[in-house]
């Protein structure tokens, strides 16, 4: 980084004051749906329903299977724990000293957004996590086989009602798509592995079910698509931008035209018998909470 991009980089204490005021604000959140631990239970009820509908595989089933290797648990546990905000945290500090100011800002304002729309579903919907279900079976692993993100100091942190989306997956999700567009080397690659292994986590250790997941997809590609972009681009053409960093194009390759920057085919002139195919040359917790049973309908109930 030359010289005039170090100076324009955004002041250190100014980012750390935004970061510290992203930390309170998920605070606050926290505290506004504390004592929502029926809503929470009933809408995890509703998820669950959801995802048997989907026919998205049975997180229990696959919980159950891994519990012949507890040694695998508890390393997925350690994972949960301990990932999450350092990666976060050390993608920031590599934006803001190895890329260009524009890109990290980028970075800055994608995380900032996505976790601001993310705290206003986990407010808007309580979510208890599957580890809450321990009438259909779940084991709350960091319970059982240690360490535990609600133990001690941490209870107070963490929020174990905010389960949609998940903000585990949906930064993993974030630091890999901003590395891959922005890294040049090839190994940029390998960080695909973090959003892998951190969706396998939350799922096998019961803190998440897939719908978690997908949402965080989801919301990770409106905000992409809301966010102005590093080279000013109009962000409804974010797509196109970042699928240019993997080489990827439609299987009819669009060619910008001579007259403007606008995207398209081709067309030929008027009278010509030329196709415009042929015009444009194109080729092919520790806290202990048991839930109880299922509650009953009226119809089931006899009423």
């Amino acid at each position: 980084m030359n010289a005039t991009a170090l100076s324009r980089r955004p002041g250190l204490v100014r980012e750390i004051a935004l970061l510290v005021g992203l930390f309170v604000a998920y605070r606050l959140g926290r505290l506004a749906i504390a004592g929502h631990d029926d809503l929470a239970i009933a809408n995890a009820w509703h998820v669950w329903d959801v995802e048997r509908v989907l026919h998205l595989p049975d997180e229990e089933t696959l919980q159950s299977w891994l519990l012949q290797w507890p040694d695998v648990l508890k390393a997925a546990n350690w994972f949960y724990v301990t990932v999450h905000f350092p990666v976060t945290l050390a993608f920031l500090a590599w934006g803001w000293l190895r890329r260009p100011p524009e890109e990290y800002r980028w970075a800055r304002r994608l995380i900032i957004t996505l976790t601001a729309f993310a705290m206003v579903l986990h407010t808007a919907m309580p979510l208890a996590p599957p580890r809450m279900l321990t009438s259909l079976g779940f084991v709350d692993t960091m319970a059982v086989f240690g360490p535990s993100a609600y133990d001690g100091d941490a209870a107070t942190v963490a929020n174990q009602f905010a389960a949609m989306p998940s903000l585990h997956v949906g930064w993993a999700l974030l630091v890999a798509v901003v590395v891959i567009r922005t890294a040049r080397s090839r190994w940029r690659w390998a960080i695909i592995a973090h959003p892998v292994l951190t969706t396998s986590v939350v799922v096998v250790t019961a803190n998440h079910y897939w719908v978690d997941a997908l949402v965080a997809l989801l919301l990770l590609g409106f905000v992409l698509l809301i966010t102005p972009r590093p080279d000013g681009v109009p962000p409804s053409r974010t797509w196109q931008w970042l699928t240019h960093a993997v080489g990827w194009r439609p299987a009819q390759a669009s060619e910008t035209r001579n007259t403007g920057d606008d995207v398209g085919r081709s067309e030929p002139e008027d009278g010509s018998t030329v196709t415009a195919i042929e015009s444009e040359g194109a080729t092919p917790s520790t806290r202990a909470v048991t839930s109880p049973p299922r509650p009953r309908s009226p119809a089931d109930s006899g009423l």
